[in-house]
């Protein structure tokens, strides 16, 4: 037997053992290393996802992530609220979105990728109307395709709400024709008595001329006060950060200025003011709650103007200095249709004035209203017509500046 032969062979064994046993340790580290590698990607694309999520989420606006195949595969907070516990992820827009202008403008935009942007008006059924009970809203849709750096194409839809601006710029245009309506009216009837006095003999009737006169200076006043009352009202819907000039006064002294300037009309009607005011000190603006106890106290009085009516006017303070202010009177008091649209400008209760009778502005509960407002508080009405009218305000306690 060779001997070396077969000692070699033994070598050669054991050399192969060996290196399969490294090949094999080798190749248990490469797997364990792939492993590894993989989980960390994996972490990697995790915690990528998470970023882009939290960014997402800090967008004020709702907003979708879309595959080239009209599925949803990504959203944000603002988004998720919008639909609530309906499930928008990972389904189809035709499911998700139910309003058909916002379906057309999307199945557009998946067949030919392009920028597109558009302003919606959607109904009060809709979802992206959730917030705005009963009415529109109005929504500025931004859709955008994005290359995945491959043929894959996502599109990023944005909805930006802008109803609030909408509904402001709405409510300026009906205030400019409410005014030019409620200026009109008294300018014309003064043209033409300006018409008729300066013709010829048209100041020889002494006792018609001064009817006419006389209702032309009624008219003056009610334009003065129309002016008057658009300039308070423009102030307190200012976009100034403080339009209020907050400080300490006697919520008393500010009761008795309004009686005494309302003193001559309350002899005239015979109407008893009843005041239940503490000697308290308040911090707020002392022309606009002049402005608030004057309007709601003169409102009173011009709605009941044959009536022996009694007003009473009550505050108090609580711990906490919140301040509540009741005013109310035993009048004619306000239907209950009528007590939603109180507050809005040019909004009138009595539908009906005799000739000789100068109708109010219209402006003056707004006023008392944004004024109210302009002080972080509430008002509320409520009436039983022919027993009791009451407007309750609540305001939280202010800094002097």
């Amino acid at each position: 037997m060779n001997y070396f032969a077969y000692a070699c062979a033994i070598v050669f064994l054991v050399l192969f053992i060996l290196a399969r046993r490294k090949a094999s340790a080798a190749e248990h580290t490469l797997t364990h290393l792939k492993k590894d590698t993989d989980e960390l990607l994996k972490q990697a694309e995790v915690n990528q996802n998470k970023e882009i999520q939290h960014l997402l989420d800090a967008l004020p606006h709702p907003f979708f992530s879309i595959d080239g195949k009209g599925i949803i595969a990504r959203c944000n907070n603002p988004a998720k609220q919008l639909f609530g516990t309906r499930e928008i992820l990972n389904r189809p827009v035709r499911q998700v979105f139910l309003d058909s202008p916002i379906i057309s403008s999307l199945t557009r935009v998946l067949d030919s990728p392009e920028v597109y942007r558009e302003k919606l008006r959607l109904p009060p059924t809709s979802v992206f109307s959730s917030k705005y009970v009963d009415k529109d809203s109005f929504w500025v849709m931004d859709l955008r395709p994005t290359s995945l750096g491959s043929d894959d194409i996502e599109f990023q839809l944005i909805m930006r709400d802008i109803t609030p601006g909408v509904q402001s710029d709405q409510v300026r245009q009906d205030f400019v024709a409410n005014a030019s309506h409620e200026l009109r009216t008294p300018l014309s009837i003064i043209s033409g008595y300006l018409e008729n006095l300066t013709e010829e003999g048209g100041l020889d009737d002494h006792e018609i001329a001064a009817k006419m006169l006389d209702t032309m200076v009624r008219h003056v006043t009610r334009i003065n006060r129309i002016v008057e009352d658009m300039l308070v009202i423009s102030r307190l819907e200012s976009d100034d950060a403080a339009p209020l000039k907050l400080a300490p006064f006697r919520f008393a002294h500010c009761v008795q200025d309004i009686i005494e300037r309302l003193d001559l009309v309350i002899a005239k009607q015979g109407a008893r003011i009843v005041v239940d005011v503490p000697d308290i000190e308040v911090v707020g603006d002392q022309f606009y709650w002049t402005q608030i106890l004057f309007n709601l106290v003169e409102n009173a009085l011009k709605q009941n103007p044959s009536i022996p009516l009694k007003v009473k006017i009550k505050a108090s303070q609580d711990k906490d200095k919140n301040l509540t202010v009741r005013i109310s009177d035993d009048g004619i008091g306000i239907p209950a249709s009528d007590l939603p649209f109180i507050f809005k400008r040019f909004y009138r209760v009595a539908k009906h004035h005799s000739q000789t009778q100068i109708k109010g502005t219209g402006l003056g509960l707004s006023i008392v209203m944004r004024a109210v407002e302009a002080h972080k508080g509430k008002i509320s009405a409520s009436s039983t017509p022919g027993v009791k009218t009451t407007f309750a305000i609540k305001t939280p306690p202010l800094k002097a500046r």
